[in-house]
């Protein structure tokens, strides 16, 4: 924290709460909260742009809860026609005879694109609060009773990182943070991209577990239904090779990977390659005006694409947690800080488990293999136990709730913010 910054002492916080990080969370924190009557402002370097590659969709895509789904669409941050159902899911893996086949009484959840969420809401979050982009933030230095925020200087009572894995805010607040070694002990990476394939999704998403990673398919919305978003996560010297593969060898690596489970690939975009590993922060709010949540807080391995729910989950415990006093008053944000990061751990280690289960270095063993396919088998052949962790995806488990989160937000305002520019 910076201390000596120039009349730092003598200046009043001029916002309720400052938002670092116009990621989905970020954004989603920011609306939140202004539309609950705070006044924020949402700080980022770098404004959310509309991305799309060759086939005309985001390279990368996530898959929201309908629980996440509801709490966007409140805040006006969801176009539903962007949203592509997911109404079953299949897993299965390279060295067993059983699988599992999810289901629910409707969508299980929804695949979105990046940037059209993004971008979505930081048109919302201009009309609502104020916007200060193009700027990084530099330092953090306490005052009687608020944070300056130095680069945007500005001074807020709160100050909410939300700014990604290699968090500035984090690292500002001084809040040590644990990284989880590799299941294997090696680099882990995740390939994404998008794809089309000859045989229709029918709006299923399907998961194979390889021998080194899990490769996803989900599914996209056009009128063909023949469009997936791809993620691969496998080693680092595996991620290298696809990597490097034309596009004609990737579509036969991928096609053998998922077992043609979509048939051939007819058509591939270029790919991203970025690291894998599970990381947790040490506190969720290391100084009684500072938080931490989304990947600033916790990043999980995308297996079970949980990561911007979970985050999602921050920001519903975050503005059910939030009062007219004082956001930032000492100890207000303790029980939050403690509860999801308790959360947090146990979604981690259902992550951990899986990976060492399918694709750990004892994953191989007969006696490994044997167990895993009768607890696969028990779990598809018990209704009930199927429909409680269909109901824990989709948010809506007792895992995913604290005290005081709801899933509304408090109608919009009349009045707005400025937008600075």
């Amino acid at each position: 924290m910076l201390r000596d910054s120039p009349n730092v002492a003598t200046r009043e916080p001029i916002y309720d709460a400052a938002v670092i990080g116009a990621g989905i969370v970020g954004l989603a924190a920011a609306v939140a909260l202004a539309r609950d009557g705070y006044r924020i402002a949402l700080v980022e370097r770098s404004p959310p742009e509309r991305h799309r590659g060759a086939l005309g969709f985001d390279l990368r895509s996530v898959a929201l809860a309908p629980g996440s789904v509801d709490f966007l669409r409140a805040l006006g941050g969801i176009d539903d026609a962007d949203l592509a159902p997911i109404e079953a899911m299949h897993v299965w893996e390279y060295d067993g005879s059983a699988s599992l086949r999810f289901t629910g009484d409707g969508a299980i959840a929804f695949v979105a694109e990046n940037s059209a969420l993004t971008t979505r809401l930081w048109e919302v979050a201009a009309d609502c609060l104020d916007t200060v982009p193009r700027i990084s933030v530099t330092g953090l230095a306490e005052t009687p009773d608020g944070v300056f925020v130095a680069g945007p200087d500005i001074c807020a009572r709160l100050v909410i990182g939300a700014d990604g894995a290699d968090s500035i805010v984090r690292k500002l607040a001084h809040a040590s943070q644990r990284v989880e070694p590799s299941y294997r002990g090696g680099g882990q990476r995740a390939v994404a991209t998008v794809a089309r394939a000859a045989k229709p999704h029918d709006d299923v998403a399907f998961q194979r577990f390889g021998r080194s990673g899990p490769v996803a398919l989900l599914p996209l919305r056009n009128h063909s239904h023949d469009t997936v978003s791809v993620i691969w996560s496998t080693s680092e010297a595996d991620a290298q090779h696809v990597q490097r593969l034309g596009d004609e060898a990737f579509r036969t690596a991928l096609c053998k990977e998922t077992e043609g489970v979509l048939g051939d690939f007819l058509a591939v975009d270029q790919r991203l390659s970025f690291p894998v590993h599970q990381a947790l922060a040490a506190d969720f709010n290391p100084n009684p005006r500072t938080l931490v949540i989304g990947d600033a807080a916790r990043t999980l391995h995308p297996l079970a694409g949980q990561g911007v729910n979970l985050g999602i989950e921050d920001v519903r415990a975050l503005v059910g947690n939030a009062t007219r006093a004082d956001l930032g008053a000492p100890g207000r944000w303790r029980g939050f800080a403690r509860e999801r990061r308790t959360r947090s751990k146990l979604m981690m280690a259902s992550m951990r488990a899986l990976l060492a289960a399918y694709c750990g270095p004892h994953a191989g063993n007969p006696w490994m293999r044997l167990t895993r396919n009768a607890a696969v088998r028990f779990i598809d052949a018990a209704a009930g136990v199927k429909a409680q962790l269909v109901r824990e995806a989709m948010g809506l488990g007792p895992m995913a709730f604290s005290r005081g989160m709801r899933g509304g937000v408090a109608p919009p305002r009349s009045e707005t913010g400025r937008g600075l520019t």
